[in-house]
């Protein structure tokens, strides 16, 4: 099923924003009390007798929530901020720790749950009232005659921690009317009312939202290599944006600010929602702008055409009305995957595989990959680097691998031992391959470094850079994980599995670990597929397999094909005939085909296994025939 972006959950939001002038709360200098007053639904608060305008309070859950200005000024509370979410009010003696979008408060280093968590509306910080007061040793009423709520106090013996400086500006994006990333070329108007709630590590998905609404934004952005077609953009808006229940009601092309975008508007049939998403290509970047709102007619999306007309594929530096959100500082990206516990830096140009299962990050000259499984009783680093080096030479033909060498590195988390070497699938182009193995606590976590190997030093020098930025947050993955299989590492590859096609008369006796993509033994055609070999099984009805065996051959000779090494071998009482050809995929990898043709029931099934010339080993040739030899004919 595609899955539509916009529906990501929200995470809670990452950003306070703008709070008021610090002249709406000077408290009285010559007196140390303090007197609040406010209404929830109304702009207007009074701090000792004097007036001014906020964003209105308002009351959930029985909670009141209020700007956070009001508490820093008026009690003259010190305020810090950590990762433009978390808040630590100090007053006097006393402590409070609240968390933008969480529940969680720490008051004096005590936990706390609240009914309401710190939200950010229209760009205002706003926190519950009373577990903050009251801490402060404050007292909440409410006039009965003019209906509003009465918080009085005093001001914090140190004073107010801002006097002489100003106001604490919370707010990273003060003064700031647009966003935009410098790295990857892109500017557009702030999204009024909302606030940057999501942002992939790579910093290619960007996302606005609110707490209190389901409008969103995104900006994406896609690395491409070919100019596309006006249709190729909009099947890649179609393929990687549009849900299921998404109907087109809008599909042409249009400029802006001498852009070309192809645009499109959907309407859901389930959510009640409405879409409106342009995407246009500068060099070799496709942009993506997308807006979300609940609506079941274009009216609903009106309000943000001036924000969408605002996007523009260039980021001028010189502008300080634009609040710079790129992922890359000093030619590095920061990582953090708060799934697997891993933090690392890489540099600008590589991304995230949003599809892989496990951390994979790629770029033009190689990738980065990071698993975990559990440690096995017994088991040590060197015995694992120890089997995944043995499993190396019988994946690989000798002149397929050089200059393998084993050592050790120090990590942030440990020593790892890390296996290195050079291979190859046509013996000119060669890989570097670095596989760092490091075990602490009850948990193995492995890398896969590579790069080309014509980078030579600068591509050692990458990698050793690279394992310094990493650190893995073990205490969290020993917490958190339970029993995790390693799929490459002491697996039995001699288990098989037993398939049978009813149809076609036949069962067959495959490698367990090998991964099924058309398994229905009762179609005409089945697929599986291992790290360097595949099988195809092609069923053809009312057809002798020896007939078909000499026409394959002929056709074969005919396209200029050499076939090789003709034999037969025995299926129970059936005679199977076998060739082998040698071919070159479009990439240029030399590959071996081994064919085989067994009849079954008048009809003949064709096995047709393919492997890297690199990964032809005796034993993986050998394989196939042991496959072809375990069928049982009906």
């Amino acid at each position: 099923m595609k899955m539509n972006r916009f529906m990501l959950m929200l995470f809670a939001v990452l950003m306070v924003v703008s709070i008021v002038p610090e002249a709406a709360f000077a408290a009285d200098s010559t007196s140390t009390a303090v007197e609040v007053r406010l209404k929830t639904g109304s702009t207007a608060v009074k701090i000792n007798g004097k007036q001014s305008t906020v964003q209105a309070p308002f009351e959930k859950s029985g909670t009141t929530m209020v700007p956070l200005s009001i508490i820093t000024k008026a009690f003259g509370a010190k305020l810090k901020l950590q990762d433009n979410k978390i808040i630590t009010l100090n007053y006097n003696d006393k402590t409070v720790v609240v968390t933008i979008g969480s529940k969680a408060v720490k008051v004096n280093g005590k936990a706390q749950t609240v009914a309401v968590a710190p939200v950010v509306i229209k760009g205002t910080t706003m926190v519950p009232v009373r577990v903050i007061v009251e801490t402060f040793g404050a007292k909440i009423g409410k006039d009965k005659k003019t209906n509003e709520i009465v918080i009085t106090g005093t001001l914090a013996q140190s004073g107010s921690s801002n006097s002489g400086g100003g106001l604490p500006n919370l707010d990273p994006d003060y003064g700031k009317t647009k966003f935009g990333d410098s790295y990857l070329g892109w500017t557009m108007n702030y999204p009024p009312g909302l606030a940057l709630v999501q942002q992939s590590d790579d910093g290619t998905f960007a996302m606005w939202g609110s707490t209190t609404s389901e409008s969103t934004v995104i900006v994406s952005t896609e690395h491409v290599s070919d100019v596309l077609t006006s249709n190729e953009i909009r099947d890649k808006i179609t393929v990687n944006w549009l849900g299921d229940d998404e109907v087109v009601m809008d599909k042409r092309a249009i400029t802006v600010n001498g852009q070309s975008f192809e645009k499109l508007v959907t309407r859901t049939t389930k959510r009640g929602m409405m879409f409106e998403y342009r995407a246009a290509q500068k060099g070799e970047e496709l942009y993506y702008v997308m807006v979300g709102v609940v609506g079941t007619d274009k009216s609903a999306l009106d309000p943000y055409q001036s924000l969408l007309d605002s996007f523009v594929t260039s980021f001028n530096k010189a502008d300080s009305t634009v609040k710079d959100i790129t992922k890359v500082k000093d030619g590095l990206m920061s990582i953090n995957n708060k799934e697997f516990g891993l933090s690392l830096k890489l540099p600008a140009g590589w991304y995230g595989v949003k599809d892989s299962t496990t951390p994979l990050y790629v770029s033009e000259d190689g990738y980065f990959s990071f698993a975990i499984s559990s440690l096995q009783s017994g088991d040590t680093v060197d015995r694992w680097l120890a089997r995944m080096q043995q499993q190396l030479h019988d994946d690989f033909l000798p002149n397929y691998i050089k200059n393998e060498k084993v050592s050790s590195i120090t990590l942030k988390d440990g020593n790892a031992q890390v296996l290195t070497y050079d291979y190859s699938y046509d013996m000119k182009d060669w890989v570097t391959v670095n596989e760092v193995y490091l075990i602490v606590g009850n948990y193995r976590y492995s890398v896969h470094f590579t790069y080309d190997s014509k980078l030579g030093a600068q591509g050692d020098a990458l990698f050793k850079s690279t394992m310094a930025t990493v650190d893995i947050d073990s205490a969290y993955i020993e917490k958190n994980y339970g029993q995790i299989e390693d799929q490459y590492d002491n697996i039995d590859r001699t288990q098989v599995n037993t398939k049978t096609s009813s149809k076609y008369g036949y069962s067959i006796d495959l490698p367990s670990h090998w991964l099924g993509i058309d398994t229905d033994f009762n179609q005409e055609t089945v697929s599986y597929a291992d790290d360097y070999s595949s099988m195809i099984i092609q069923a053809y009805e009312d057809v002798d397999a020896a007939t078909a065996n000499r026409a394959v051959q002929q056709g074969l000779q005919e396209e200029g094909i050499t076939v090789s090494n003709s034999s037969s071998l025995f299926v129970g009482n059936s005679t199977v005939g076998k060739f082998t050809i040698h071919d070159v995929t479009d990439s240029g990898v030399p590959i071996t085909q081994v064919l085989y043709f067994v009849q079954s029931k008048g009809n003949t099934l064709l096995l047709v296994f393919t492997i890297n010339d690199a990964n032809a080993t005796t034993s993986a040739l050998n394989g196939f025939d042991t496959i072809v030899k375990s069928i049982k004919l009906q």
